[in-house]
């Protein structure tokens, strides 16, 4: 049985003698960062501790736990012990209850990683352009048509790249004419994402980035949140993108676009 979250600091202690140079400095990591586990991805610790993802992964394996997702868990029920998992509702039935705890704890997640700001600063570069490019991959396209609904409800002209063949690609040309770009990055296709924050950046037009870790290609975006994600099945939940890309939306279409006058024509 894997330790919980108390023991797990009282085993990386007792055993660090015994890792590899390699398993030292992720225990460390650990150690000193317990509490910010269900914040950060393997990727993220292993950027912090100087390793591979795979090694993060067989760590938490030979730890006991089935791999890093459910080391986070650990620590996160030991740090939130009012969102532990319930299941109500007959056998064979989805878990409702468990999946809105989930849900709540990744909104929750989101409120810490945003901070007081908030999400002024990627609502700032976007809040005068128009129109505004929604660029991401297919795992993407629920943030993309939540950002899509919600931007044109609130009057901003929306266009939305969301592969890459070249009839959906030439909607980019629109960030060399006064538009803006949103690029949602989330698990490992990343490709549209990337292809439209190089278009952003080469025709110098504001560019923000919604992605899952800091390491995605998305990422050299000029104004970047990494969001964290639940795990569920292998998969990275969309509710923490879902929250953000919601109050970015309402944010950006807040702002009052200037209004267009028509210059003089001399006689």
């Amino acid at each position: 049985m894997p330790p919980d979250a108390t023991e797990l600091a009282e085993v990386l202690r007792r055993d660090y003698e015994r890792f590899s140079p390699a398993q030292q400095a992720l225990a460390r990591y650990l150690v000193d960062h317990l509490a910010e586990l269900p914040l950060v991805s393997a990727h993220e610790v292993a950027q912090a501790a100087h390793c591979s993802p795979a090694t993060v992964v067989r760590f938490a394996q030979a730890l006991g736990y089935a791999g890093y997702p459910e080391l986070q868990r650990t620590v996160r029920q030991a740090h939130r012990p009012g969102l532990g998992v319930r299941v109500v509702g007959s056998p064979g039935q989805p878990g409702r209850v468990q999946v809105l705890d989930s849900d709540r704890l990744a909104l929750e997640d989101v409120a810490v990683r945003l901070g007081a700001d908030g999400v002024q600063p990627l609502v700032a570069p976007l809040a005068g352009v128009a129109p505004i490019v929604v660029a991401g991959d297919p795992a993407a396209r629920p943030v993309l048509a939540l950002l899509e609904d919600r931007l044109a409800r609130g009057g901003r002209e929306v266009l939305v790249v969301d592969s890459g063949e070249p009839r959906i690609r030439m909607r980019l040309g629109a960030l060399a004419r006064g538009g803006g770009l949103i690029a949602i990055s989330v698990g490992k296709e990343t490709r549209v994402a990337e292809y439209a924050v190089a278009a952003a950046r080469a025709a110098a037009a504001p560019a923000v980035a919604l992605v899952d870790s800091s390491l995605s290609a998305a990422a050299r975006a000029p104004v970047v949140r990494v969001v964290p994600s639940e795990e569920r099945g292998g998969e990275p939940s969309l509710t923490a993108f879902v929250a953000v890309a919601q109050a970015l939306a309402h944010g950006i279409a807040a702002h009052q676009l200037p209004r267009r006058t028509l210059t003089a024509i001399p006689a």
